[in-house]
């Protein structure tokens, strides 16, 4: 009798079937694989990621935007204080008969002749520092105020020459402290000289008229403010050099913006509401 077999039926190798001579691989060898691919994938991943990361910045580094280049004007200037630079205040006395009054205006402001020292009813005359001044060509020029308080006996002669108008109708300011001898609300108005900017609504003095009132394109004489005393006026004149007198020197003209809206003029408006006359 023949030796017994070591297999069973079913264990025998089917020699028909090409996988069955095959080992096949062992279960903690597969999962030791999988691990193994797992955590390939992960470090490509932060790879890739840092690699955007890096890239991104340096895009950024190398790619800033161009700071903005100002702009430099060839064009010079006076150099002057700005106009908004503030001042303090200072109260002026004439003790004159006629010229019996005062006002206050910033000191740093020139003003002839010395406070309590005008026995002799002389105009006084203030004059503001040099600015800049946006004109009513829209220019940017240097340019100063004078203002000027004259008796009733002294004219306004500038008014009898370059065919001066009212650029505007005259308007009412008030007063801050007024006397009995005084209206609380006086007229202003605005004169316009031939020689002045063309540019409509322009003009180069503004004029306490007391209860004088004048219409827009009127025209004005010495003669038509001859009663006003005293004369309080505002001429206002553009520098071509830092001396800014006589030759060097012509009227600035000015619309009403520049007028309510800027500084010096603001302090132009702040004396002629300060005066007391007496």
């Amino acid at each position: 009798m023949s030796k017994a077999s070591g297999y069973r039926v079913d264990d025998r190798p089917d020699p028909d079937n090409p996988d069955s001579n095959q080992e096949s691989t062992p279960v903690p060898i597969r999962q030791m694989v999988a691990r193994k691919k797992n955590k390939g994938l992960l470090i490509t991943a932060v790879a890739i990621i840092a690699l955007i990361l890096i890239g991104g910045g340096l895009f950024l580094v190398l790619h800033k935007s161009p700071k903005p280049k100002g702009h430099i004007s060839a064009q010079k200037i006076i150099q002057v204080a700005p106009s908004n630079t503030p001042s303090n205040i200072t109260n002026y006395v004439s003790n004159g008969n006629d010229l019996n009054l005062s006002f206050s205006y910033p000191n740093n402001w020139s003003v002839t002749p010395p406070t309590n020292d005008n026995k002799t009813d002389q105009t006084i005359t203030l004059t503001s520092p040099l600015t800049t001044i946006i004109n009513a060509d829209n220019a940017s020029v240097v340019g100063k105020i004078v203002v000027q308080v004259r008796p009733e006996n002294v004219a306004a002669s500038e008014l009898n020459s370059n065919s001066p108008i009212t650029s505007l109708a005259s308007t009412q300011i008030a007063y801050s402290k007024p006397t009995s001898n005084q209206t609380s609300y006086p007229y202003i108005s605005f004169i316009h000289f031939s020689d002045g900017a063309k540019a409509t609504g322009a003009f180069e003095e503004v004029m306490i008229t007391g209860g004088l009132t004048f219409t827009q394109g009127q025209t004005i004489s010495a003669e038509d403010v001859s009663g006003i005393d005293p004369i309080i006026s505002a001429n206002f004149y553009q520098c071509a050099v830092q001396s800014c007198t006589g030759s060097s020197q012509s009227f600035l003209s000015i619309n009403l913006d520049t007028w309510q809206n800027t500084t010096i003029f603001q302090q132009v408006l702040a004396i002629f509401e300060s005066f007391q006359l007496n």
